[in-house]
């Protein structure tokens, strides 16, 4: 009776493993965040840029993925503050630019306090703070946003902007792009 069990038990494990098989080919999404963080300095206004070579990032992470992949999306654009004062407002324009290098005004919010701008992070789509333009932000997510594959090859962001306080040293604000891709491994 118990080899008949310990048959039974095989055939049970066994049974299942023809069933599962690994997909091919594996797709596997990597964020890619493009993100332009100020230090203030212990002062009250800010001016900083970044540019992003994509593929340059992509290889970042590795040389086997640029000509991998798939699609491209935005997950959200945000705006904050690491570790803020107790008190005082901000406010500031963020801004972006392809290849080209022009400057669009993506958004921009008024005498935002400091304690709005600390984690969780405020998404630009969330109009009771940030004010955004519809147009740009379309044209940004109509850029980086590609169903077919990779489209952009290069996004400067830049975030220009004032405190009503001046803030202490070691002290940054930053807009981020959570920039995703579906990579085909």
């Amino acid at each position: 009776m118990k080899l008949f069990a310990i048959f039974i038990l095989v055939g049970a494990f066994l049974l299942p493993g023809p069933g599962c098989v690994i997909v091919d080919p594996l797709i596997i999404a990597i964020g890619l965040p493009l993100e332009v963080c100020a230090d203030l300095n212990g002062g009250n206004s800010w001016d900083n840029l970044e540019t992003y070579n994509i593929e340059d990032e992509i290889n970042d992470i590795s040389t086997e993925y640029l000509d991998n992949v798939l699609a491209t999306r935005v997950n959200d654009i945000r705006v904050y503050m690491t570790d803020p004062p107790a008190s005082g407002t901000s406010s500031g324009t963020l801004f972006y630019a392809f290849s080209d290098g022009t400057m669009r005004q993506l958004a921009t919010w008024t005498d935002v306090p400091f304690s709005t701008l600390a984690a969780p992070v405020v998404s630009i789509l969330d109009t009771s703070v940030v004010s955004y333009d519809p147009t740009e932000l379309a044209a940004l997510l109509g850029v980086l946003q590609d169903s077919t594959g990779l489209f952009i090859n290069q996004i400067t962001i830049r975030t220009v902007g004032s405190t009503s306080v001046n803030v202490p040293a070691g002290k940054t604000i930053c807009a981020r792009i959570d920039y995703q891709l579906d990579v085909e491994l």
